[in-house]
């Protein structure tokens, strides 16, 4: 009878450890998921700054492409009175050089004449 005592007083020591042991992994097993769900939530308030990050992003390209499309077809009316401007320069200058000679020959009538 002594005996049986003693073998379920170990027996029962030897749970008691156990329950011990199973409790330490059921905390450290608590305590980590605490720790995940953590990470997780940090995870997630980064995930919503890049998106809003990108959303602004994307917005400002949007944006830019706008202004440089504006802008393009600015330079391009812009070149073609540019073209239009020489193309009248050029004009005017063979005006003036037909007037000159104009001058020149009615200066030249006019002394011969006299």
């Amino acid at each position: 009878m002594k005996l049986n005592e003693v073998k379920l007083e170990d027996d029962n020591n030897e749970l008691r450890l156990r329950l011990d042991d199973t409790e330490n992994q059921l905390t450290k097993a608590e305590l980590l998921r605490q720790s995940l769900e953590g990470d997780i939530e940090r995870m997630k308030l980064a995930l919503n700054d890049k998106e809003t990050e990108y959303q602004l992003m994307s917005s400002r390209a949007e944006n830019l492409m706008r202004q440089i499309n504006e802008l393009e077809k600015k330079m391009q009316t812009l070149t073609a009175t540019i073209d239009r401007l020489n193309i009248t320069i050029a004009n005017n200058e063979q005006q003036l050089a037909a007037y000159q000679n104009q001058v020149v020959v009615s200066h030249i009538s006019s002394s011969v004449i006299k």
